[in-house]
């Protein structure tokens, strides 16, 4: 099979260049297809695509030149932080004027750039030449080696050196390329390095229900920061998200919430470490910060912002190339009501104290837990992040149970449903439990729901300026980046976490509580709807109210809204969700129209092509999140627990409040 092979060089004076060029030559002698760039004008996309890499390099003072190593350190954003490389074929070749010049150095200086790229390596398979005439004649085995004296002329015995490298490589990458397995079919690019379950398994007895989380999420149709609810219970639901970039916003939650994130057989995400930021929402200054990993339950409290994977300025999206991507698994348990912060039976475990980090003197709730190693908790009656399950022999023992460690007919990352009276026994896992029957199993087991409008990155690309209430949303020369101003003050927003934002918010039915990205634009549907830049003005959005469009606007669009201007994608569905078809407002929005879309275009960057955010809730999920919960975590051999309750039995159109003269309980442990 012909394969690909990039060249990459950098040459002061010609000589490293004519190497390379000897090196296409017996790539293609051996029905290769190579390509000779320089490291000033390197297309990292056809990097990624390629079969093969060879670098080629002068030596001087006993390294790679200093325009190489600039390339080298440009490649660990480019390349190695998304494992482009990683299983390519890699090898290399240098010149110096004297036959040493320590040119050995500057090959094992490649050799170790390409095995933190994870590449596999291919030296020289010619013994050491006898004569001046013969192929390496240098003696070099880890790569080509070429020596010229300055003003002289490349010997033909360098030049053959260099194209049999070429060869080799064509050749290694062409029986490497054709031995390795093909990408599973029906997985999502992301997600094809998951260790999945069989395709068949044999029921669970006793009417125990199950779908296994990583190929739910791994399905080709899922997209970035893709949310699906899984499982309901009362007020509480278990939400599964899958993510290969940080989350675009900080969020403060209705309730205690907890998060996990999953194992998915993929080693490289395995050694991944995470960091959550806390902060207090009325100032925005950070309070705290939490360290965790693959296998760790973390609480983001309610009353702080939390924001795993916050960016640094200038907040860039990931250049992620082609294939790159790899997706993480998380899974969050959350309710929708505002309860208050209930019992946190997880703390800081022992030995990971240098973990968290309060950055003031007033206390933070932290919770850990380590859900790989944690011991299990003393009993029902004194839970921790584990409680015992031997068997089911309790009464009311009744949740959902995600498997962490089994033996068949059960795999890591099971969802298993538990009625009353079923049994069940794990090595490890983690039960969400409660006083009354689990819900039926979501439609999102069977498929995932789709968004009602198109992500915000896959919508065609709007126009600037827009105006809201107070606030302007302008252009600037930086395409990735929008000025928001008004009443004399003015932020920059990146339009891609901004869009990813706001449409998050219009997948959930403008029911999110408060949520905040970079530059301070937040989003805040408590008590209603506005918009805003923190501390400074806001513009609140009700029904029947409409932004202006400062030019592009078509009268078909004006017809449309009850005032003059266009509607924002958000006060659309904001209009829908307060009437009392509400549950059905995100099903209704795909016949909306282009106007009712428009923010998330107008807010998005042109340039910008990566899949979009998360799915949202389904009306029947909506609904359930809404009845009032009851849950506990528990884990290890062990299923159930007593569980938190509340009697609160709202639709998901009922205020967060609930109705007049009634207050819903706080959790109980």
């Amino acid at each position: 099979m012909s394969v690909r092979v990039v060249v990459v060089v950098h040459s002061d004076r010609g000589t490293t260049r004519q190497l390379g060029d000897a090196v296409v030559r017996g790539v293609q002698a051996a029905g290769g297809d190579a390509t000779l760039v320089d490291v000033g004008d390197v297309d990292w996309d056809a990097l990624a695509r390629a079969d093969a890499v060879v670098f080629g390099s002068p030596t001087y003072l006993g390294s790679v030149s200093g325009r190489f190593k600039q390339f080298m350190d440009d490649s660990s954003e480019r390349a190695w932080a998304a494992g482009a490389w990683r299983d390519k074929v890699a090898a290399t070749f240098t010149v110096s004027a004297s036959p040493s010049g320590d040119k050995l150095f500057a090959l094992q200086q490649l050799v170790v750039f390409a095995a933190q790229h994870g590449m596999l390596w291919v030296g020289l398979d010619l013994f050491p030449g006898l004569a001046a005439e013969a192929p390496n004649r240098l003696g070099s085995y880890l790569g080509a080696m070429a020596a010229v004296p300055v003003g002289g002329a490349l010997p033909q015995a360098d030049l053959d050196t260099a194209a049999h490298l070429g060869q080799r490589v064509a050749t290694v990458a062409a029986r490497w390329a054709a031995g390795r397995p093909a990408a599973p079919s029906g997985v999502h690019p992301a997600s094809q390095d998951w260790a999945l379950p069989p395709a068949e398994r044999p029921p669970l007895p006793d009417g125990l229900q199950r779908v296994n989380l990583r190929t739910l999420m791994a399905r080709p149709e899922r997209f970035e920061h893709h949310l699906v609810v899984v499982a309901t219970l009362g007020g509480a639901q278990l939400e599964a998200v899958t993510a290969s970039e940080p989350l675009a916003f900080a969020h403060v939650n209705r309730t205690d919430e907890y998060a996990a994130a999953l194992p998915t057989g993929d080693p490289r995400l395995g050694a991944l470490r995470f960091l959550t930021l806390l902060s207090d929402p009325a100032s925005g200054e950070d309070v705290g910060r939490i360290k965790h990993g693959e296998g760790d339950l973390v609480l983001h409290p309610q009353g702080l912002l939390h924001w795993p994977g916050r960016l640094r300025p200038p907040y860039r999206s990931f250049p992620f190339p082609p294939g790159a991507r790899r997706a993480r698994l998380s899974l969050v348990l959350c309710g929708s009501q505002d309860l208050g912060p209930g019992a946190r039976p997880i703390a800081v475990p022992p030995g990971r104290a240098d973990d968290v980090k309060a950055y003031g003197e007033a206390p933070v709730p932290f919770g850990l837990a380590d859900l790989q190693r944690a011991a299990p908790g003393p009993s029902p009656r004194s839970p921790g992040p584990c409680c015992r399950w031997s068997r089911a022999g309790r009464a009311g023992v009744r949740g959902w149970l995600l498997v962490l460690a089994g033996d068949a007919p059960l795999f890591p990352g099971d969802l298993v449903r538990i009625p009353a009276g079923a049994a069940l026994s794990v090595e490890r896992g983690l039960l969400l439990a409660g006083a009354v029957e689990p819900d039926p199993p979501p439609p999102s087991w069977d498929a995932l729901p789709q968004p009602a409008f198109a992500p915000a990155e896959d919508a065609p690309p709007g126009a600037l300026p827009v105006e809201v209430g107070p606030l302007v949303f302008e252009a600037t020369d930086d395409p990735e980046v929008m000025r928001v101003s008004g009443e004399g003050v003015s932020a920059e927003v990146p339009r891609k976490w901004a869009a990813r934002m706001l449409f998050r918010v219009g997948l959930h039915g403008l029911r999110l509580g408060y949520l905040e990205t970079y530059g301070g634009l937040f989003w805040d549907d408590r008590g209603g709807h506005r918009i805003g830049l923190r501390g400074r003005p806001v513009a609140e959005l009700r029904r029947g109210r409409w932004c202006r469009r400062s030019s592009g606007c078509t009268g078909r669009w004006r017809r449309r809204a009850t005032g003059s201007g266009c509607r924002t994608d958000a006060q659309a569905i904001s209009a829908r969700s307060a009437s009392p078809s509400a549950p059905r407002a995100v099903a209704k929005a795909s016949r909306s129209s282009t106007c009712e879309r428009r923010w998330s275009q107008v807010i998005r960057p042109s340039l910008q092509a990566s899949a979009a955010s998360a799915a949202c809730c389904s009306a029947r999920g909506r609904s359930a999140f809404a009845r009032g919960w009851s849950a506990v975590w528990t884990e290890p051999r062990a299923t159930a627990a007593a569980a938190m309750s509340s009697s609160s039995r709202r639709s998901a159109t009922t205020s967060p409040r609930g109705p007049p003269g009634r207050r819903p309980r706080q959790p109980r442990w």
